[in-house]
Order: structure tokens, then C-alpha cells, then sequence
């Protein structure tokens, strides 16, 4: 399997967690919720270097022992998600091959499979030759699924057909800088890279299955649910 990098967004606040720091740095056990989204990316010989993307001047981050990881860059993010992953392409590329494989992970996402996340590489190994290809972690909803417009079902949808994104997605470097780049040029934003690449080029992005447990932590309960999960994966 080649080599390949990562990118880590942990700019944001997270205020739907309602506590009183940026939840990525909230602990489980003896850990901050990055720390365990990151290494899986630390343990990996084929991830050549990770950048984290921060607010500027985070003591917090700093005062980690993951933060003196040789393999770890940081640099300041943006006021959005999109802006910065944008940043951290940005800085990337100053140093990396345009043409490298980005996997782009949540900083809230704690509970990866290694297994999955090897998957998934192989299947972006494989499968991303053109302009635009990609792949990415996705499960399909178990609830039947409902488009809702001022409180009533305007459409029911088939839920065979929908796959709710995950992280990582990985893309080459040059083709999501690019969709980005269009999209701030434009005044859009994009809530993740599937969507920014999509729109913009014309590859064949691949779901790849896994399982739910790779969710996003947002409020303050999922922090119970990451907890038994960590434990049931050997984690913590």
C-alpha cells in the first residue's frame, strides 16, 4: 500500500457539546478526544505526516505529549471547516507532492477502526487513478429517511440509496485544494470534501462500509457513547 498523508481539523469551538473548551480537547479516561482520533495515524508506517490545524496559539495542544510527535505539523485554521482544511492543504503543499493521497479526518471522530482505516486505503490505493477520484468512510442508515420541509414530509426516500458520510475521505492533494479554491472563489462552502470534490470535478468518489461506531462526538451525551465504544474497540 503506498504512502499516504493526513489532515486533522480541530479549529472548531463544537458549542453543540455545551462545555466550556473546544470539545476535541475534552478528556475520555486519560486522553483528549484528539488524541485518540490521531492515532490511528501515528501507528501507521504508510501515514508519512499528519497536520493539525488549530487555533492560533492553542496552550492546550501544546501541553499534550502527542503534540511533540516528529511526524505532526500544525498550523492556524480558519473560521470554518472548510477554510481550514483549506489551510492546512495550503501548508502541505509548500513541502509535499501535489499529486500525494490526503486521508482528511474529524478531530471528533475518536472511535476509527484500524481495520477500516486500512480498508479504506486500500480501496483509494486502487481505486484513485483520475482527476476528481476519491474514497471515503460511510454507513447506510438502519431509519427510514424523510425530507422535511416546515415540519411535513415533502419526500420519503429510499435508504438503500443514501449513505450518511464519515471521515476519513481521502482524495489526491491537488484535486481537493482545487475544489476548495473554486468553492471560496465562488462564495460556497461545503460541509466536508465529499461534497467540495463532487461538485467541482468529475472522478468517481467510492463509499467504502463502516460501521457506525466511527461517528462524529457534536453533543455533550455522545461523550458516554465514545466512552463504551473506546472500551468495546481496546482503546481505553
Amino acid at each position: 500500500m503506498e504512502e499516504y498523508l493526513a489532515l486533522i481539523p480541530a479549529a472548531g469551538m463544537g458549542s453543540r457539546a455545551q462545555q466550556n473548551m473546544a470539545k476535541q480537547f475534552q478528556k475520555i479516561g486519560a486522553k483528549c478526544l484528539i488524541e485518540y482520533s490521531i492515532e490511528p495515524f501515528l501507528r501507521d508506517e504508510k501515514c508519512q505526516k499528519i497536520c493539525v490545524v488549530l487555533q492560533e496559539e492553542d496552550e492546550i495542544w501544546d501541553s499534550l505529549a502527542i503534540s511533540k510527535s516528529e511526524k505532526i505539523i500544525t498550523c492556524d485554521g480558519g473560521t470554518s471547516r472548510m477554510e481550514s482544511v483549506h489551510l492546512g492543504l495550503k501548508c502541505l503543499l509548500e513541502t509535499e507532492d501535489k499529486n500525494e493521497l490526503i486521508a482528511i479526518h474529524d478531530a471528533a471522530r475518536p472511535c476509527l477502526i484500524e481495520a477500516e482505516l486500512n480498508l479504506l486505503l486500500s480501496k483509494a490505493e486502487e481505486e484513485i487513478k483520475n482527476e476528481g477520484d476519491g474514497a471515503f468512510l460511510a454507513y447506510q442508515p438502519v431509519e427510514s429517511v424523510n425530507v422535511v420541509t416546515n415540519g411535513t414530509v415533502k419526500e420519503s426516500l429510499e435508504r438503500n440509496k443514501i449513505w450518511l458520510s464519515s471521515t476519513p475521505q481521502v482524495f489526491r492533494m491537488i484535486d481537493v485544494y482545487s475544489s476548495i479554491e473554486s468553492a471560496i472563489a465562488e462564495e460556497k462552502i461545503f460541509s466536508d470534501e465529499v461534497s467540495s470534490v463532487s461538485n467541482y470535478l468529475k472522478g468517481q468518489i467510492h463509499a467504502v462500509p463502516c460501521s457506525k461506531s466511527n461517528f462524529k462526538v457534536t453533543r455533550k451525551e455522545d461523550f458516554e457513547v465514545a466512552t463504551k465504544i473506546l472500551k468495546e474497540i481496546g482503546r481505553l
